[in-house]
């Protein structure tokens, strides 16, 4: 599944722009995250893909169909875990694919198992812990039948070790799937040790900043964070955040 973005513009209001002239792509099983500072219309931007408002301009291109304020197209993996309390977590991770009239508790149970929560198919979501109810908020997104996946700051509210072993985990599935996925995140490490490709917004109104092809091979594991390369990188990327006033020149791509 690929998608594409073109000089998409969004203003809510006269003078509140939010998205100037923004033309990205994920490509097929590509994973690309989104960084860039707090307001600056990264969760606008998934609005408008998943169809929830409209573009003031430009088009968002899904497998080569504009899909501008077209519904169902993507499964979404918000910040908070959204799942309904008076289901268990089976049915949780079936809600998805129930609204769609595909429902497989089979293929469902087998992931439940493979990812080490077989034993909580008929728990509810207030006997999870933090990171279990991620799991299975992932797990929903997952086996949804939209291809495309974004996710939203999906471990934020996630304490560091818990944070970094579902970053681990995402990544083993994410090895074996391929979905393509695109991630919006605050945390650099996260960024970096996850994604194909970076883009780094700037402050509202949102323009590409920069593009960063990250150079690590897969697959990764989290002693990568401890190395010098990718110590460096990060610092570039901070660097790149903190430019005040970004101009087409400064949009790039990095290379190894």
């Amino acid at each position: 599944m690929t998608l594409e973005i073109r000089n998409l513009e969004k203003s809510f209001g006269k003078h509140q722009q939010i998205l100037a002239g923004i033309s990205m792509h994920v490509n097929e099983g590509e994973f690309v995250s989104i960084l860039g500072p707090s307001g600056s219309g990264k969760s606008t931007l998934f609005n408008l893909i998943g169809g929830l408002i409209n573009p003031d301009s430009g088009q968002i291109i899904l497998n080569h169909s504009v899909i501008n304020g077209e519904l169902g197209h993507i499964s979404f993996m918000p910040q908070e875990h959204s799942l309904l309390p008076w289901r268990t977590v089976l049915k949780n991770i079936l809600l998805s694919s129930e609204i769609k009239g595909k429902s497989d508790e089979s293929l469902a149970r087998d992931w439940l198992k493979r990812t080490g929560l077989a034993d909580y198919e008929n728990a509810y979501p207030h006997e999870l812990s933090g990171g279990m109810k991620q799991r299975v908020s992932f797990l929903r997104s997952l086996l949804a039948p939209q291809s495309f996946m974004c996710m939203d700051e999906p471990f934020s509210a996630l304490d560091e070790f818990t944070r970094l072993d579902m970053q681990q985990w995402l990544l083993s599935i994410w090895e074996e799937q391929r979905r393509s996925i695109l991630l919006v995140t605050h945390n650099i490490d996260e960024a970096l040790l996850l994604s194909d490709r970076i883009y780094i917004f700037s402050d509202k109104p949102a323009k590409i900043k920069e593009e960063i092809i990250v150079p690590f091979p897969r697959p990764r594991q989290k002693e990568l964070l401890l190395t010098d390369e990718f110590t460096a990188w990060k610092r570039k990327i901070y660097s790149a955040l903190e430019k005040e006033k970004p101009d087409e020149s400064d949009r790039c791509s990095y290379s190894s």
